[in-house]
């Protein structure tokens, strides 16, 4: 065999190597799965009132993509945000502590070194990935949540 043969059969070796690392790697790149907002709360409500279901319970401290709308409020939230299964505007000045918030809104929280960002609202559905928390949440402003979603930094 030539010297340039060799090297070309090196090359040829180098390229499927490569090409088997990538498609293994992508084989493993599974993105977390889009939990709904139906997922959260069991339907029909039941005796006991609201239930949080089994499958949002297993997927507690667990990396889950989110699709929904964040809710707007008159001021942009800092640090922290809703998101709901539809568009929703909150009036916070008119309406004081009542809110139409449903109960599987979840309560968006920024990492800890964002804390102090401002978030600007963003109109239509987005998806958002994160660490699902399960469990009542009071905010500062007493707006309950029962679901937060801690998002990684970015």
């Amino acid at each position: 065999m030539s010297l340039g043969a060799s090297v070309a059969f090196v090359k040829f070796l180098i390229s499927v190597a490569l090409c088997l690392l990538l498609s293994l790697h992508n084989a493993y790149a599974i993105d977390p799965p889009i939990f709904n907002f139906g997922d959260l709360l069991q339907q029909p409500i039941g005796p006991q009132g609201l239930e949080v279901t089994p499958s949002a319970l297993r997927m507690q401290g667990h990396n889950i993509r989110l699709r929904g709308f964040m809710v707007k409020s008159e001021e942009d939230a800092i640090g922290q945000f809703y998101f709901a299964p539809m568009p929703i505007q909150m009036s916070e000045h008119a309406d004081g502590p009542a809110n139409d918030l449903p109960a599987s809104t979840v309560l968006v929280k920024l990492d800890a070194s964002q804390a102090s960002w401002a978030v600007p609202h963003k109109s239509g559905p987005i998806v958002l990935e994160g660490t699902l928390q399960v469990g009542r949440h009071e905010d500062s402003d007493g707006t309950v949540s029962w679901f937060q979603l801690q998002l990684p930094i970015h």
